[in-house]
C-alpha cells in the first residue's frame, strides 16, 4: 500500500508539472554540486558540507550549506543545519532548515522545514518542502533514482503576500560509485514555478556531482 500510494503521488507530481509547462515561459541551467559526509559519533551523526555553483539565465547562484544528522532508528533520520545562497545581481540568503527522512524500501520521504532570510526583505519567509525519492540498482555500481518534490510558502517574505506554492520538482539522476568513497551522480530536474498574472517558469536544470563519504 505505501510503494502503492509514494508511486501514484510520484506519477501526479510529474504529470502535473508536465501539463502546466505547456503555457510557461522556459530557461535552461546547469547546477554543479560536490558533497562531503563524514562521521561525527559512530553510526550516530553525520556531517555534510553542500556546494553548488548554478548556472542560470536569471542570475548565477553559489550555495554552501552545512547539516549534522542523527540517525534515530533503522528507517528514521533527523537533521538540521543550515545554508548561504548568493545571488549575483540579487539579495543573498541566509536558510536554517530542520528535516525528517523516512525510508521504506526502495522509497525515500523528506520532510523539510525552512526559514529563508533575504538582505532587504520585510520579514523571513518559511518555506516546507516534501520530496519523495524511489532509488534501485541497475547494475553492480550503478543506481537509478526518480523523485518529486512540493515547494510550499506558508509564509512570504512581504507582507501582504499569500501563502502559494513555489515550486513542483521532477528528477530522474543515474549514479555510479566510483570508489569505495565517492559517487559520481547525473541527472535531469524539472522544476515548475507558478506564478500570478504572468506565464508560470518551466527550468530545465542539468545536474552534474561527485559526493565523499568518509
Amino acid at each position: 500500500m505505501l510503494r502503492t500510494t509514494a508511486f501514484s503521488v510520484l506519477t501526479l507530481t510529474t504529470a502535473g508539472i508536465a501539463t502546466s509547462a505547456q503555457a510557461a515561459d522556459e530557461d535552461t541551467q546547469l547546477w554543479l554540486s560536490q558533497s562531503f559526509q563524514v562521521p561525527l559519533v559512530e553510526h550516530q551523526v553525520t556531517g555534510t558540507l553542500d556546494l553548488s555553483q548554478r548556472v542560470r539565465e536569471s542570475g548565477n547562484q553559489l550555495l554552501t550549506r552545512g547539516m549534522a544528522e542523527l540517525r534515530l532508528s533503522e528507517d528514521a533520520v533527523v537533521g538540521g543545519g543550515a545554508a548561504y545562497v548568493e545571488t549575483f545581481d540579487s539579495p543573498d540568503e541566509f536558510r536554517p532548515h530542520q528535516q525528517l527522512t523516512l525510508t521504506s524500501g526502495m522509497w525515500s520521504f523528506r520532510t523539510r522545514v525552512e526559514e529563508r532570510f533575504f538582505e532587504g526583505a520585510d520579514r523571513m519567509e518559511l518555506r516546507l518542502r516534501q520530496k519523495i525519492t524511489a532509488t534501485w540498482p541497475l547494475a553492480k555500481e550503478l543506481k537509478g533514482s526518480l523523485a518529486g518534490e512540493l515547494l510550499y510558502t506558508a509564509r512570504a517574505q512581504t507582507v501582504g503576500d499569500d501563502p502559494h506554492i513555489d515550486q513542483w520538482r521532477a528528477t530522474g539522476a543515474l549514479t555510479y560509485k566510483l570508489s569505495p568513497k565517492v559517487e559520481g551522480t547525473v541527472g535531469y530536474l524539472m522544476i515548475l514555478s507558478p506564478r500570478d498574472g504572468a506565464e508560470d517558469k518551466l527550468s530545465h536544470v542539468a545536474q552534474v556531482s561527485l559526493t565523499y563519504k568518509g
